[in-house]
């Protein structure tokens, strides 16, 4: 039997354009259309940080209800601004403790709990509260308090990939699932079949973690992309925008076009003006094993055609067959999937629906059946 009420705890900001909080508010939007009754609390922990609902369903594009609680963050992160990183693990210990001592006091056993920060999974868990976290990231804390955690019955846990599942030497199948992400279905689709005018799409944030995604190797392949007849297409927040274009200010006729903050409606617009998604990363652990990349499922949801970078992480998608790779910091490998792509008929996408949000979020509840 599903559950009906969904407490979801989480150190992230909102409103933001990046994508762990689109994810995150498309997860709960898609909860609230199963019927489930909705608790969102987050800290207002940065200047633009707001809870009001109204704000959030303007920002988000979406209309569900929900009650959401912005909490009070005197904590250092974000004031203080030396040692950044022992500030937030400091900020992000202390605001999980105090919020998940004061939100989860009742005795309900029909409410579950979600989230994406690892340390509100452990203080639930002590408290044998069922659980979901939600893990995109794995590092030694995180490890270490997964492994304290799931020891608890009623703690679960979504992993993106089957390298998590492998590096955490999980041996109960019952208490976590390997999900990938997922489109959201109200907002992409593949209207327009007529896709061939070699337009080469890129969405999304320009950086990870401090590192370069590998864009590089636009600017490097430069030349080719003009004798290839290829339009580059560029969504991002304005600050990365305006870095970008700096970058490629000195190349004379590129056909490039920028786009700054997005709505994900505007996006989707944007997809079906084009022929080829790009999916690229840095060659960090994290890219090459632990992440299920957002833009991919809409890539497809929106029949594009994609070019990736080849990793393991990219080699657990969907539609293998479909994807032209190329090898990471590799011009020419680069050049070469993009004609590949460039040829290729429009890509099918069979049974794709089992890849979309309501799909994902009726598993997730699913956890507790």
């Amino acid at each position: 039997m599903m559950k009906n009420k969904l407490v979801y705890i989480t150190y992230q900001t909102f409103p933001a354009f990046t994508a762990n909080s689109i994810q995150t508010m498309t997860n709960i939007k898609f909860f609230c259309k199963l019927g489930i009754d909705v608790t969102l609390i987050f800290p207002l922990r940065n200047k633009e940080s707001r809870s009001d609902l109204n704000i959030l369903q303007k920002f988000y594009e979406f209309s569900e209800s929900l009650n959401s609680i912005g909490t009070i963050h005197p904590l250092p992160f974000k004031k203080i601004k030396f040692f950044q990183r022992y500030m937030f693990l400091i900020s992000h210990f202390l605001w999980s403790y105090f919020t998940v001592r004061k939100y989860a006091k009742n005795n309900n056993n029909e409410i579950i709990y979600m989230t994406r920060s690892e340390w509100v999974f452990f203080f639930l868990s002590k408290l044998n509260k069922q659980v979901i976290y939600e893990c995109h990231l794995l590092s030694r804390l995180k490890k270490r308090l997964i492994e304290k955690s799931i020891q608890k019955p009623n703690s679960k846990l979504i992993l993106l990939t089957p390298h998590m599942a492998k590096e955490l030497k999980l041996e109960n199948d019952d208490q976590f699932i390997i999900l990938p992400n997922a489109y959201d279905e109200q907002v992409f689709n593949n209207n327009n079949l007529d896709k061939k005018n070699k337009r080469l799409v890129y969405a999304g944030t320009l950086f990870r973690f401090g590192e370069g995604r590998g864009l590089e190797l636009l600017n490097k392949e430069a030349q080719n992309l003009k004798d290839l007849g290829v339009e580059i297409v560029i969504a991002s927040s304005d600050s990365q925008v305006n870095r970008l274009r700096q970058d490629f200010i000195d190349i004379e006729d590129l056909n490039i076009e920028y786009y700054e903050n997005l709505s994900r409606n505007e996006i989707s617009k944007l997809y079906s003006s084009c022929e080829i998604g790009l999916l690229i990363n840095n060659d960090s652990e994290h890219a090459n094993k632990f992440t299920s990349p957002l833009k991919y499922f809409e890539y497809i949801a929106s029949g594009l055609k994609v070019v990736a970078i080849d990793n393991p992480s990219h080699r657990n998608l969907p539609y293998q067959d479909k994807i032209e790779f190329f090898t990471h910091a590799n011009s020419s490998s680069f050049v070469e999937a993009l004609k590949q792509a460039l040829k290729a008929e429009q890509p099918n996408y069979e049974n794709i629906d089992q890849y979309n949000m309501i799909n994902r979020c009726s598993k997730i509840i699913n956890l507790f059946d």
